[in-house]
């Protein structure tokens, strides 16, 4: 698989993950309201005081390269940074 393939394919997960939590924000402002929530595979797979706490347990499960997807919930829009590792 190229990495251009690779590539593609991580911004449309990261792109499904992002639609997941939007459309499920109501019930995770209830829930995880301002924490950093873990997305992979349009599910939450934990949440976090920190940003870095939720990074890390998204490297050691699904490597530097995977498509998970950090985010923190609040009520007001965040500013959230997503960057893709092509390896």
């Amino acid at each position: 698989m190229s990495t251009q393939t690779k590539g593609a394919m991580a911004t449309e997960n990261l792109d499904k993950n992002l639609k997941y939590v939007k459309a499920n924000l109501d019930s995770l402002i209830n829930l995880h309201k301002n924490k950093y929530v873990l997305v992979y595979d349009e599910k939450i797979v934990g949440s976090f005081d920190t940003y870095e706490s939720a990074a890390n347990e998204g490297v050691k499960s699904y490597g530097i390269g995977g498509d998970f997807l950090v985010y923190y919930v609040t009520e007001e829009t965040p500013v959230n940074f997503v960057s893709v590792a092509l390896i």
